[in-house]
């Protein structure tokens, strides 16, 4: 398979389904792949403060250059975030909140 570059992703505003599905590609739906991003954010205290320092919102459709580099210095670029993944898959698999 060939190796997909993500160079796009530095250049430029971006709607958050091309992010989302660049971090979750196994999704089947782009909106399926929104919604596990913002819900990665909501998790991830520290990223959501400096997304929010940036002007991100629950409301956000489109991600600026700042906000995309945020992400990015949290997360890693997508390739690396998949390549992670591969090698923990339980990394995948949403945390769950509440009693066990």
């Amino acid at each position: 398979m060939k190796e997909q570059s993500y160079d796009w992703l530095l250049e430029g505003c971006h709607h958050i389904t091309e992010v989302a599905v660049a971090y979750y590609p196994h999704y089947s739906y782009g909106y399926s792949a929104v919604k596990a991003l913002r819900r990665s954010f909501s998790e991830h205290v520290l990223l959501l403060e400096a997304l929010t320092a940036e002007g991100y919102t629950a409301k956000t459709t489109h991600l600026t250059p700042k906000q995309i580099i945020v992400i990015i210095s949290f997360w890693g670029m997508p390739d690396h975030v998949k390549d992670t993944i591969g090698k923990n898959p339980y990394l995948a698999v949403p945390k769950k909140f509440g009693k066990i």
